[in-house]
């Protein structure tokens, strides 16, 4: 009697969702063959790419290690396209990579990245915060420009530009920081927005760093060091910093998957296409909604529990039985403002925010306790202790 091939399962991605899923696989589901498939040879820390730009050290986080120790392997590949009809992924050339990989149930999971193409301008004369070897040179740049007394220019209102903003402002007392936000900066009560002593206590914390904000206005195009924003008016600069937006690659898309207008794979409850039931969709790149958090927004904090649910969503298929529902709620936001301050949101489960904060040293604490623990929960070994102390729900 014949044995039954392997079920293959591949892994498109391997950021805080993909690998999440990866690692679980790997660890609870046996008698497949798995491949985690990512054009970087390593995990990138993206909620730490600021502190790089500002100087810190990246940790090595080697992919091949991580899934040889979880019953996988890593292929480092760039993906040109999916064909759904065959089940197989086409792969740029590369020596020793094959053209193509089959799966039989593919994790969708490629993230995504800053949006340089809707200004004239950003994807010339602007950097990112989208990959280490990014954020290593722009170390460079910055401590030059701050011996100098030059000026960095931080396009964007969200949370990277306001931790890029603070992180610069605080290590780097040499140079001029100017952060453009765009028409509106302040509190907003609506899901991923800051409550008024959170905006309050961002503002100060900004203006005790020297760092100017120009709001109001939106940035219309860039040119070499210069800036022009819709009113008219002109920002002079020696770096600019974008982050203003993101995108998702056009995989799926072009691919045939039902996607959201952004290019986001739409999901069912348990993460699964809507239109393709061999591939579930995870991480940035998914469109996936829960009764109790709503549309969830891009982030780390609602990625890596899709990558939980991927793992239980492919184990139940495995043993024949009904996949749950992903549930998932918010319970707080946190944000670095420095080495020495950070700001901690308290939000409602739909990512509302509520008056409650917690701010300076105890959200500097917490804030590096939550990226070490999401860094543990992934599968990378990591010391963490007791917790600083205790808020609500941490999900």
């Amino acid at each position: 009697m014949a044995e039954t091939a392997p079920h293959r399962i591949v892994v498109l991605g391997g950021g805080y969702a993909g690998l999440t899923a990866a690692a679980r696989i790997g660890e609870t589901v046996p008698g497949i063959d798995l491949t985690l498939i990512d054009a970087k040879i390593q995990f990138v820390e993206r909620i730490r790419l600021h502190e790089i730009a500002g100087g810190s050290t990246a940790k090595q986080l080697d992919y091949a290690d991580f899934m040889a120790a979880r019953n996988g392997r890593f292929l480092q590949a760039r993906v040109r396209d999916i064909d759904t009809a065959t089940r197989t992924l086409r792969l740029a050339p590369r020596p020793g990579v094959p053209d193509e990989i089959v799966y039989d149930t593919l994790i969708y999971a490629p993230g995504s990245y800053t949006d340089t193409l809707s200004v004239p301008g950003v994807s010339r004369f602007a950097t990112c915060l989208d990959t280490r070897d990014e954020s290593e040179k722009m170390a460079a740049r910055l401590d030059a420009l701050a011996k100098s007394g030059g000026t960095a220019l931080i396009a964007g209102g969200g949370l990277t530009a306001i931790e890029a903003a603070c992180e610069f402002g605080e290590r780097l007392p040499g140079l001029k920081v100017v952060m453009a936000p765009g028409r509106a900066f302040g509190p907003d009560d609506r899901p991923g927005g800051l409550s008024h002593a959170g905006f309050d206590h961002i503002r100060i914390t900004l203006e005790r760093l020297g760092v100017r904000i120009l709001a109001g206005a939106r940035i219309a195009r860039l040119d070499a060091g210069r800036a022009e924003l819709e009113n008219g008016d002109t920002i002079g600069f020696d770096l600019c910093l974008w982050a203003a937006g993101f995108l998702v690659p056009d995989f799926a898309a072009r691919a045939g998957i039902a996607c959201t207008e952004a290019g986001e794979v739409v999901t069912d409850t348990t993460l699964t296409s809507v239109s393709h039931p061999n591939i579930l969709a995870v991480g940035d790149a998914a469109h996936v909604v829960t009764d109790t958090a709503g549309e969830c927004r891009m982030s780390c904090a609602a990625g890596r529990p899709m990558g939980e649910q991927a793992a239980r969503t492919v184990a139940a298929r495995l043993g024949d039985r009904p996949a749950d529902a992903f549930e998932f709620g918010y319970s707080f936001r946190c944000i670095s403002l420095g080495r020495k301050d950070g700001l901690i949101q308290f939000v409602d489960a739909a990512d509302r925010p509520v008056e409650q904060v917690w701010t300076g040293s105890r959200g500097a604490v917490w804030k590096e306790y939550i990226c070490r623990r999401t860094l543990a929960g992934i599968g990378f070994d990591s010391d963490l202790g007791p917790p600083p102390d205790t808020p609500p729900q941490i999900t």
